[in-house]
């Protein structure tokens, strides 16, 4: 099994995030409803005040391999406030290519959340899909 690295998303990466968006919206048949651009998500995710924020999956490359990493998954949260509950997270999607699937890194996605949200002092993370989404993410094990 290859070595996954998750790490917080950089600027450089929106390229790749907007193509797992894409192809996320073409398994859920939505395509035709997909709106976002790389420059929005470049525009809403980094600077001074982000409206989101990513975590990224990449493949590194083993001893020997040319390639540079290859982004592999992703899971955009934010914040949000409830005024009977206070702070909390949103995980808004989690991807991960179906080639990569079940070697557990959904998983290290979540538990990346999980573990942002417990930064922030609270004792439970909410996080809500739809049916479909959820078949997924927890069908394939991670």
């Amino acid at each position: 099994m290859a070595s996954v690295r998750i790490r917080e998303a950089k600027e450089g990466d929106c390229g790749d995030i907007l193509r797992l968006i894409q192809e996320l919206a073409e398994y859920e048949k939505l395509a035709h409803q997909l709106k976002i651009s790389e420059e929005a998500l470049r525009a809403d995710g980094f600077g001074e005040n982000p409206f989101y924020h990513c975590l990224v999956a990449e493949i590194l490359p083993g001893p020997g391999e040319l390639q540079g990493p290859h982004v592999v998954g992703f899971g955009l949260y934010y914040f949000v406030y409830s005024t009977w509950k206070g702070r909390n997270v949103y995980l808004e999607d989690i991807y991960v290519m179906p080639k990569y699937r079940g070697q557990g890194i959904g998983t290290q996605i979540i538990i990346k959340v999980a573990k942002v949200r417990r930064g922030m002092r609270k004792k439970k993370q909410k996080t809500t899909t739809t049916k479909k989404k959820n078949q997924d993410i927890w069908g394939y094990q991670g």
